[in-house]
């Protein structure tokens, strides 16, 4: 989320503005001159990841566990998230082996910190085990640019945040707050480009972001809901969308997106760009006159020019910065790599796309002139909704994306980190990983939906997505890339962890419920089509008021035929809510003889918890 330390666009918005545009004139007087820094290559990295308690459910105490570690953890925009910074490294033989080696020490400080207070650290793209609830404002960072952000976006979309993402499931939701973003961990990777051939890789970096994307995809589900391979996708554009539906005719962009075309010219372009599309949403008071800084010999920070840069998501977004050195570069950072599997997964799919990048061939250098920039943008969403199983249209020719990475892309790779001596060996290790995971069609993604589907079956999705999140970790734990992850034995699956149990975790939500006038004809047909023996009944409005039982059929009379729902439901109901205790939720069923518990939030209806999931679960609970 960047500098922390802003104000609302509508507070120094005038001289917010001068700063930037004598940053961007500072940016091109710095192209024009040569003044960036020559001869050397970094990488870097930012580690995305979810806290999850005792039962894998979100732990909103990620500022509680910051006390305790160092300067390169940081906050995210939920409680329940945190982001490590890695230090930059020289792109050279060693370059990715120090990644390695300080992820994993970093990572490990991690979960010893989070063990001492019952908390564990998760590497994954969406996590399996947040509800909507998760994403109140309460379970926002209490951080000032959060609250800001939120409240700007809000104000310039004149409506709350909705997101509809169709996959296998299909999921609607609203919140009027920007915690969608909340669900989102990624694994985010820095290449430092020199300046002279910044756009023709930063052109490359685009067209090969639907096979990496293919192969690294690990974000099925949301909320219980199988969508796209790759959800992180159209739930980030979606929950950042500052446009308005009222005026389609516009072709108006997304804040977040893949882009509109190729980059031509100088590499200030893509800024000015940003610039001239996307209004300001946040702003800072800044001191440093970036041309004054420059006349005096040394680097200016371009700090209005970056803060700008912040508010605009793109999946392959360009950097500028001030190395060790104290001289200027450039530099592409990759943000659509989610987090996860494991951190070795993470690594190997780092050595991929570095290695395509410094690996590009020379023939397209030029692809803005030979591919339709539409074509990129088109396999790259391909990519997000069906990751390994994707065809691509690549230079003419529909390639799979297992083909492509294996037959093409492997060989670009392996010759790019050759060409900066990294040794054989270590080159295979990381890309015999991808190498696997292509020939198998198994990434992160594919693993977690073919668990996930057995499990929902036989538990339940609130089952299914603890459980899941359960054997997600221990695997992670054990370091084996997701490719030898074995599945999951469902038939020696259920138990019920170590933490308090509750009813979202078990409800069922894919559920039937019938309107008030209906007439009991239909209420009889769907229950018995259905084999259920509670249909919740709602108004107009969507409340829940009322409850149709097995019961209630058996006791209308035959000339009852002429009734309607709404005078046959049993209308004093007994309800609880998705935080209750499944052990309170077992009282209640005995304490009142009851069979059915609706789960409500506000008036609403959002599961169902029945005496049936119980004997399910436990026996005779």
């Amino acid at each position: 989320m960047g500098d922390l330390n802003v104000r609302p666009a509508s507070e120094f918005r005038s001289s917010f503005t001068r700063t930037l545009l004598r940053d961007v004139e500072a940016l091109d007087v710095m192209l024009r001159e040569g003044l960036f820094e020559k001869g050397r290559q970094r990488i870097g990295a930012e580690q995305e990841l979810a806290l999850v308690d005792t039962s894998f459910q979100p732990a909103a105490k990620g500022s509680l566990l910051l006390r305790q570690l160092s300067p390169q953890f940081t906050t995210e925009i939920g409680k329940f998230n945190l982001e490590i910074n890695l230090d930059p490294f020289l792109f050279d033989s060693q370059g990715l082996q120090q990644t390695e080696h300080q992820l994993h020490q970093l990572w490990s400080i991690l979960e010893q910190e989070a063990q001492k207070r019952q908390l564990t650290p998760v590497l994954t793209g969406i996590l399996p085990t947040i509800r909507q609830s998760h994403l109140e404002s309460s379970f926002m960072t209490p951080r000032e640019r959060y609250a800001i952000l939120s409240k700007a976006i809000h104000q310039m979309r004149g409506a709350d945040f909705e997101i509809n993402i169709q996959g296998a499931d299909e999921l609607i939701a609203r919140l009027d707050t920007a915690m969608f973003e909340a669900c989102n961990t990624s694994w985010q990777m820095h290449l430092q480009l020199a300046p002279e051939e910044f756009c023709e890789r930063y052109n490359w970096a685009q067209w090969i972001s639907a096979p990496v994307l293919a192969v690294c995809a690990n974000s099925p589900l949301l909320f219980g809901r199988e969508l796209w391979h790759e959800t992180r996708i159209a739930l980030f554009q979606q929950s950042i969308d500052t446009r308005s539906s009222s005026n389609h005719l516009r072709s108006k962009l997304n804040r977040v997106g893949f882009g509109q075309r190729w980059l031509t010219g100088t590499p200030a372009n893509i800024f000015k760009d940003q610039i001239c599309r996307f209004p300001l949403v946040l702003t800072a008071d800044i001191e440093e006159d970036s041309l004054e800084v420059l006349a005096t010999g040394r680097a200016p920070e371009l700090r209005a020019m970056r803060l700008h840069n912040g508010t605009v998501y793109s999946w392959n977004r360009p950097c500028y910065g001030i190395s060790d050195t104290g001289l200027p570069h450039l530099r592409v950072e990759c943000r659509y790599v989610p987090a996860g599997p494991t951190l070795i997964d993470e690594m190997a799919n780092f050595a991929f796309w570095a290695g395509l990048m410094k690996g590009m061939p020379e023939e397209y250098g030029s692809i803005c002139d030979t591919v339709l920039f539409q074509v990129a943008k088109a396999n790259f969403y391909r990519a997000a909704r069906s990751s390994l199983f994707s065809v691509f249209n690549w230079k003419g020719r529909q390639v799979s994306a297992p083909t492509l990475i294996l037959e093409e892309l492997l060989p670009i790779a392996e010759q790019g980190l050759q060409s900066i001596g990294m040794d054989s060996r270590e080159i295979n290790r990381y890309l015999g990983i991808i190498e696997r995971r292509a020939k198998l069609r198994e990434n992160g993604s594919v693993w977690l939906i073919r668990n996930f589907r057995k499990m929902a079956h036989c538990y339940g999705t609130g089952v299914a997505v603890q459980e899941l999140t359960r054997e997600m970790v221990d695997r992670q734990r054990t370091g084996a890339p997701v490719h030898e992850w074995d599945d999951v034995d469902c038939h020696n699956l259920y138990a019920i962890g170590n933490g308090p149990a509750t009813v979202g975790r078990v409800m069922k939500t894919d559920l039937f419920t019938i309107g008030f006038e209906e007439p009991v004809e239909l209420v009889r047909s769907i229950m018995a089509w259905k084999k259920i023996r509670h249909l919740p009944v709602e108004d107009d409005e969507g409340r829940l008021i009322g409850l149709v039982t097995a019961t209630n059929l058996r006791e209308i009379p035959e000339e009852g035929d002429g009734l309607a729902a709404v005078d046959i439901m049993v209308s004093s109901l007994i309800t609880v809510e998705e935080d209750t205790l499944l052990q309170d939720a077992a009282i209640l069923l005995k304490q009142h003889a009851i069979g059915c518990l609706p789960v409500v939030k506000g008036d609403k209806l959002v599961g169902l918890l029945t005496d049936t999931d119980f004997r399910m679960l436990f026996g005779n609970y």
